[in-house]
Order: C-alpha cells, then structure tokens, then sequence
C-alpha cells in the first residue's frame, strides 16, 4: 500500500493510465482530467487527515435508475442505466474505532464504532447510513478492521 502522496505522484507520471483508461476512455483531455481529479482528491485527503498516510483509491460507478427506484431494497426489480460519473474515495485504516466521511461541499462526518445501534436525532443523515452499514457488517461477522475494538 502506498501514501497519499506516492499514489499522487505515481497519478500524475501517467502510471495508473491503464486502469484510468479502462474506467474512462482514452481521449487524451478525458484522461488528463481524470488524473487531475484523483490528484486532487488524494491532497484532499492530506489536508484533512494528514500527509504520509497509506491510502487506497475506490471509484463507484454512477446509475439513473429508469425504473423500479428502490424496489431493489425489497429483492425487486431496477432498470439501471450506466452514466458516466463517479464518486471517487480515498480511505486509510485507523485504529481509532471511528469511521470518518468527509464529502466535497458537506462537514465531516464521525460514527464511533463503539455504539452501532440507531441513534436520536441521526434519522435520514449520513451518520445513520453509516452506522447501519457498519452494524449489518458486523452482525454478519465481518471484521470491522482497525477498530481497536
């Protein structure tokens, strides 16, 4: 695993070119973005949570959902289409037992893995997805990581 800052570096010299390409073509000005746009949000996460941090990169895929919005929830069905946008996360294990989201244009978001169970006044905000997702993971005996738990 590298830090943020050798994966900025590597970004930039044109080394991750190939798995960028596979994500989003290989227009030149579409890729020179794309490096940009990684660059940037791993000195994002610099600023935030530190320099010389070990990081991994994730990007999930964006969907218009045609049909059948949310009765995928209930085991229904979804007509799907692809777009072409994706949120990009750089994330680091920590041993703090806190799980800590920061989105582009929102405050930061803390959930202590130490208390799982729904909490007043998080109803329909970010935390409770959070922790919800979290408290499933472990209730079907994922490891959690890095939790000092």
């Amino acid at each position: 695993m590298a830090t943020s800052a050798q994966l900025r570096r590597e970004i930039l010299a044109g080394e991750w070119d190939e798995a960028l390409c596979t994500l989003y073509g290989t227009e030149p000005a579409v890729l020179a973005r794309q490096r940009q746009r990684y660059a940037a949000a791993l000195e994002q996460f610099e600023l935030y949570y530190g320099p010389g941090r070990q990081v991994h990169v994730y990007s999930a895929p964006g969907r218009a959902e045609l049909g059948g919005n949310h009765t995928d929830h209930q085991r229904g069905c979804v007509l799907a289409a692809a777009v072409d946008l994706d949120i990009l996360a750089a994330a680091a294990v920590t041993d703090s037992g806190v799980i800590r989201v920061l989105s582009q244009g929102s405050p930061m978001t803390e959930v202590s893995l130490r208390e799982l169970t729904p909490q007043e006044g998080e109803k329909n905000t970010s935390a409770a997805l959070i922790r919800g997702v979290a408290s499933r993971m472990q209730e079907l005996g994922c490891d959690l990581g890095g939790n000092g738990l």
